[in-house]
């Protein structure tokens, strides 16, 4: 008879091997996300989907930082560094083509490479209207961090965007200054 832990499997993997097995768990919540959604819109149609999804976002949003504050053992976020850290580990925008970028007392975090909406397009769908559910997601996500962080988007669909920018967030830490 045999045994096994997961924690041996994990264990038998390369670092190159974890953080791909990282982004193939971002690409099951990416999936699992679409599938639902589609499921939702087909009973209930589009309007209704897209009030469940607000309210999806909003809650793993905030479960997705209280969980990385802890992995990363942060009480409350008081850096834009962390912010960016943050952003940059979760698992479904490290597969969206993830940036972070400080300027001055403002950090921008930005979606360079948006694979759903990519595949919506090619199957003729068009863009998903995906801004009052990133309005959502980051209320749950940076309240968690910290309540003393505001944000305002920058560009997200229906917004016209590049190729290389599908949505932008400004993100800011009330109070702070650059002392410019």
């Amino acid at each position: 008879m045999s045994n096994w832990s997961n924690v041996e499997e994990y264990q038998k993997l390369s670092k190159d091997q974890l953080i791909e097995l990282a982004k193939v768990y971002g690409r099951f919540a990416l999936t699992l996300d679409g599938l639902w959604f589609l499921g939702v819109e087909q009973m209930h149609g589009i309007d209704k989907a897209i009030e469940v999804d607000e309210e999806v976002w909003r809650q793993f949003g905030k479960s997705e930082a209280k969980n990385l504050k802890k992995f990363l053992m942060i009480d409350v976020v008081s850096k834009l560094e962390d912010i960016c850290r943050i952003y940059l580990l979760t698992p479904v925008f490290g597969n969206l083509g993830a940036r972070a970028e400080i300027r001055g007392a403002r950090c921008y975090l930005s979606v360079t490479d948006c694979h759903p909406q990519k595949a919506r397009i090619k199957k003729g769908m068009g863009e998903f209207p995906c801004k009052s559910v990133g309005i959502a997601y980051f209320d749950g996500f940076l309240k968690e961090l910290s309540f003393d962080i505001r944000y305002k988007c920058i560009v997200c669909p229906p917004d016209e965007h590049s190729d290389k920018l599908w949505c932008q967030w400004e993100v800011w830490i009330e109070g702070e200054t650059t002392g410019e």
